[in-house]
């Protein structure tokens, strides 16, 4: 291999690192303690670090204000970045996920390990996406529609202002 390193090959890399040391931490303290302790420990992990990734995608998309449009395109990298087949649409004053193929899923059914989903589901995806959103308006609400993790054919979640 020559002296530069592919860029893709680079993202490849530290991303496949990314998915495994999350998992790998989780097996550990499953392991050692319990299914329930580690769940606890990710959801505070995952109660942080959304911050940490909505900052870091503004400052390399240069975003400057915090707006509906800022965060959808925050929202789109940050998906497209992770391997989601996914869609964003805005509706009137909500924005759509829709969530066709999720990595984490398909990294569960590699791992026989599809039976928790649903579980993990609950608690993670319950935090990450308004977590995430609220990085870019303090008062976006977000609200669970279908989860593939429960046998629905696409994840579909709506962030808003007023959700009912």
């Amino acid at each position: 291999m020559t002296g530069v390193i592919n860029q893709q090959i680079l993202s490849e890399y530290f991303k496949k690192c990314f998915l495994a040391v999350d998992g790998l931490w989780f097996m550990m303290l499953e392991k050692t303690d319990s299914f329930d302790k580690a769940l606890d420990v990710d959801r505070m992990v995952w109660e942080i670090l959304p911050k940490i990734q909505a900052r870091k995608i503004k400052e390399l998309l240069k975003l400057k204000t915090s707006n509906e449009d800022d965060l959808i395109n925050a929202l789109k990298f940050k998906l497209d970045a992770e391997d989601f087949i996914s869609e964003i649409l805005r509706k009137d004053s909500h924005i759509n996920i829709i969530i066709r193929k999720c990595p984490w899923l398909t990294l569960l059914k590699q791992s026989n390990r599809e039976h928790l989903a649903e579980k993990i589901s609950d608690v993670i995806c319950s935090v990450e996406y308004g977590v995430f959103a609220g990085e870019f308006m303090e008062d976006m609400n977000f609200k669970i529609l279908s989860r593939q993790c429960s046998g629905n054919e696409v994840c579909s979640f709506v962030l808003g202002k007023c959700l009912t």
